[in-house]
């Protein structure tokens, strides 16, 4: 018996490369036919330069001369996540929600997935639709993303609002930047290897935990952000839970000290509220949103 066990544990070793190679062909032919999501009713796209298709919703009615809101998601995430907060903004203003490409239904395989670069294909929608300025929310990693296209285009941002979100490099993980990219990297690796290398037949396909969003982090530069934070002279609101873990506090009372003339609203909620729990500042937003100010400095 022992033997026979030697034996086909012999054969099963020496079969074992074809086999795991047979399994993730199937699992490769398994994922090329999967049906794609369908997106939400009422998604439209928009198509950019270079082959890249956004994929976006819109709510409310457009104005005339009124700016719209841009809400744009973090990561990993879609802009389903930012459909809550643009219903119950949808009353009062235009509201625009994209999938930033990598994310959602826009193009998934892009040549650079950093903040910077969405920044640009941010800029690129609004041009598609015609927008000359907005008003920019950014939840989480989407802060990166507004606070980029308002240094590349400030005359087309009409406030920014940083919900949530990312900042000064120091206040990122480890707070260095190397040790993160490291971290970055180890995390691009392993999700790599499990949609690449591994037999999943599907089940990996389009997830949150996506080679897409390694690569947001991976390819994305935190240590531009204080200058541009500390240029920045339009209006400004933030928005931070105090029991945030993804993103400190501590990130957001920077980013307010840093911006004197910005408002600084701290809630005693987590980092999900932007889209589990967005009533609880919609009084907030809406009249920021409605009245932003000029960017002189505010009373502290």
């Amino acid at each position: 018996m022992a033997k026979l066990h030697r034996i086909t544990f012999t054969r099963l070793r020496r079969f074992a490369p074809a086999l795991y190679l047979l399994a993730l062909l199937g699992s490769y032919a398994v994922t090329a036919f999967q049906p794609r999501a369908v997106p939400p009713s009422g998604t439209r796209f928009a198509e950019l330069a270079g082959g890249v298709r956004i994929a976006y919703r819109t709510f409310g009615s457009p104005e005339r001369g009124v700016p719209p809101v841009v809400l744009v998601h973090g990561s990993p995430g879609a802009g389903n996540v930012m459909y809550k907060l643009a219903t119950l903004l949808a009353p009062r203003f235009h509201v625009i929600v994209p999938d930033l490409p990598g994310f959602g239904h826009s193009t998934r395989r892009i040549r650079d997935y950093s903040f910077r670069a969405h920044s640009g294909h941010l800029l690129a929608l609004l041009d598609a639709l015609g927008i000359e300025r907005a008003h920019l929310v950014g939840f989480s990693m989407g802060g990166g993303v507004i606070l980029s296209a308002a240094e590349t285009a400030p005359s087309r941002t009409a406030s920014l609002v940083l919900l949530s979100a990312i900042g000064v490099q120091e206040h990122e993980l480890t707070g260095n930047y190397h040790a993160n990219r490291t971290l970055h990297a180890l995390q691009l690796a392993i999700l790599a290897f499990a949609h690449h290398g591994f037999p999943h037949f599907g089940l990996f396909t389009n997830g949150l935990l996506s080679v897409e969003y390694a690569r947001n982090f991976y390819d994305s530069d935190q240590r531009p952000l204080r200058a541009i934070i500390q240029q920045y002279n339009g209006p400004l609101l933030i928005i931070h839970g105090r029991h945030d873990v993804n993103v400190p506090v501590a990130a957001a009372r920077e980013h307010h000290r840093l911006v004197r003339h910005s408002r600084l609203i701290e809630l005693d909620n987590n980092h999900f509220m932007a889209f589990l729990d967005p009533e609880i500042f919609l009084a907030q937003i809406s009249d920021f949103l409605a009245a932003p100010g000029d960017g002189s400095p505010q009373p502290r």
